[in-house]
């Protein structure tokens, strides 16, 4: 009886520890907290910090938010010319929202906006197709390029603005008041008649002074595809300093 009760024991010990490790495997890119997890993607070097993707996800398997985090360094020692990162999503965000990777944007020198100006910012594209799909996009001028959604795919309150190469064609708000600073906002994006990216922007210096925003913005009346699209934008900073841009309040369309 003393053997039986010592091998039971030892196979239960072994069980334990096994699962412990097995979970300490496959979970060491996961955050748990409360009834939400996070799960994080590969860091980026950018500037002098670096730059991860994440996505939060209920328990039930509901996005909550998909954003990139920023170290306060990756504000700072940035190229003097346009550049974009590539930043891959980790796969449970492939498979709860219609995203496939990131593409983020410095615009060094800032450009022009409807009526106004934004300077010096990132573009946080989050891209609906491949990586390859995008690079394959061709400069202007291109048919697919300026072939525009049906009617209903893209929100009322945009308009197709400036269609570049690799990324598609750019659409602002037409809520753009003349000679505003424009410190943040939302572009959308299309190629070949497909919505194709959403893109919350903020300049540098908005980043760093670490103020919040929280701002829905327009949506379509039809979607091509069934999943899980965000309504809102958001920028914040955390007590650890770093910095976010995130998308949330996801609605299953």
């Amino acid at each position: 009886m003393r053997l039986f009760t010592l091998r039971l024991y030892l196979l239960i010990s072994s069980a334990i520890i096994f699962s412990s490790c097995e979970k300490g495997h496959v979970l060491k890119d996961v955050l748990s907290s409360g009834k939400n997890n996070t799960y994080k993607g590969p860091q980026v070097q950018v500037g002098g910090g670096h730059a991860h993707s994440f996505i939060t996800i209920s328990h039930s398997g509901v996005p909550k938010e998909l954003g990139i985090v920023f170290t306060h360094g990756a504000l700072s020692e940035l190229p003097k010319t346009f550049t974009t990162y590539v930043l891959e999503l980790h796969k449970k965000a492939l498979e709860v929202t219609p995203f496939k990777h990131v593409a983020l944007g410095w615009s060094a020198n800032g450009h022009p906006l409807p009526g106004s100006f934004l300077g010096p910012h990132f573009d946080v594209r989050f891209f609906m197709m491949t990586l390859e799909d995008r690079l394959a996009i061709p400069a202007p001028p291109s048919e697919k390029l300026l072939k525009l959604p049906p009617t209903g795919y893209m929100p009322a309150n945009y308009s197709p603005y400036v269609p570049l190469a690799e990324l598609g064609m750019h659409w602002t708000d037409l809520s753009f008041l003349p000679g505003v600073t424009v410190n943040h906002t939302m572009i959308l994006g299309s190629y070949d008649g497909q919505f194709n990216f959403v893109s919350p922007k903020a300049t540098q210096l908005f980043l760093a002074t670490g103020q919040r925003v929280s701002l829905s913005y327009g949506q379509p009346q039809l979607f091509s595809k069934h999943s899980y699209y965000p309504t809102k934008y958001n920028i914040y900073k955390d007590e650890k300093q770093l910095h976010y841009v995130t998308l949330s309040d996801f609605v299953l369309r």
